[in-house]
């Protein structure tokens, strides 16, 4: 039986059916649509952003909580769950907050500045990524004709401050891999994936031996582990582990194994579904994995850093080298070249000088 007042019910398969009267015909007989999902709280939110798409008294004085929430629900069939659980941190914790009580009809560049403003003690990648969003989701308010037009040159940004990672000196380098090699296990296997061929984090832990290709010489990139808030408000916990795609179609890709690092993966091979750092079927998680990283820190006698350091680390090393910036931005899976240029190579002053002291030859 439906529950009063809400045209929601459990049909016999399982799903939850949710009805609603989508227009009316020429006698004035209803014409009824319906929407489907997993769980009674699914049905009732698609129910809603369906029943204000429909509502003929709203017309463009949609608001932009409504705006921000159709956004959603269009989104959330054609994009990663990483995205889908960041973009409703986002509205519900940000967008929402600010713009409750605005109609879209009524937005306007000063309001979207204020907001900018009194976000901006955020880190610059989160207002970057935010300021993308909420420019996406007006572009589509625009498009739909709930908002007027705003004139996005007149809006202040804020700086783009450069929020680089360290990168290890040389001698923390060697330090670290000299520690690796001398306290050897099959886990810090992470590290020297890392820092020698710049392979992310969560691409680590969701690596299985089945990726790893002895022939080629390769290893395969084709997913990555992360840990994410859970969307089901029914769940017993508020987060979950995902196993996914990776970020991007860039980022799928086959890495060459330095030849000490295939030889001593060869050591340790086990079968295909087990995981590397663990030659069980049992995986770690990025989390787990990076307090193990803290403690070899530590013991190494190096300063605290992010595990994420160790790939910009690779790619500075990597220019360093000689390695030409096309090659790296492949292997590190970048969009562009530009973006590996600008956000991963950071050259030390030593490497600096030695280039300064080429220009000097004659003197």
């Amino acid at each position: 039986m439906a529950k009063r007042g809400e045209n929601i019910r459990k049909r016999t398969y399982g799903r939850w059916e949710g009805r609603y009267i989508e227009s009316y015909s020429n006698n004035g007989k209803a014409c009824y649509h319906s929407v489907y999902g997993k769980t009674y709280a699914e049905t009732k939110e698609k129910l809603s952003l369906n029943k204000n798409l429909c509502n003929k008294n709203t017309g463009n004085k949609i608001s932009m909580e409504d705006l921000f929430r159709e956004w959603l629900y269009i989104k959330e069939n054609s994009i990663k769950l990483s995205s889908e659980v960041t973009y409703r941190y986002f509205i519900d914790k940000h967008f929402i907050p600010y713009f409750k009580n605005v109609k879209a009809i009524y937005l306007t560049s000063e309001l979207v500045q204020d907001f900018i403003l009194k976000n901006n003690h955020l880190s610059p990648k989160t207002m970057c990524d935010m300021i993308s969003l909420l420019i996406q989701i007006i572009k589509y308010g625009q498009s739909k004709k709930y908002i007027n037009y705003l004139d996005f040159d007149s809006i202040i940004y804020p700086k783009s401050l450069k929020d680089e990672l360290p990168v290890l000196k040389n001698y923390e380098f060697i330090k670290l891999v000299n520690y690796v090699q001398t306290n050897f296990e099959v886990q810090k296997t992470g590290i020297l994936l890392s820092l020698f061929m710049g392979v992310r984090l969560g691409e680590i832990c969701a690596l299985q031996w089945e990726d790893v290709n002895f022939s080629d010489e390769t290893i395969h990139i084709g997913k990555t582990m992360q840990r994410l808030k859970n969307l089901d408000k029914n769940a017993k916990t508020k987060t979950k582990i995902v196993i996914d795609t990776p970020k991007s179609q860039k980022s799928i890709r086959d890495i060459p194994i330095p030849s000490f690092l295939l030889k001593l993966l060869n050591e340790y091979k086990s079968s295909d579904k087990s995981y590397v750092l663990t030659c069980t079927t049992d995986y770690i998680e990025p989390r787990s994995y990076q307090k193990q990283f803290k403690i070899c820190l530590e013991n190494a006698g190096i300063s605290d850093i992010n595990f994420h350091a160790l790939r910009h680390t690779f790619a500075t090393r990597a220019i360093e080298q000689g390695c030409d910036i096309k090659s790296l931005s492949e292997i590190l899976g970048h969009s562009s070249v530009k973006f590996t240029m600008e956000r991963y190579v950071h050259p030390s002053n030593e490497h600096k000088k030695m280039n300064l002291e080429k220009l000097a030859v004659f003197y």
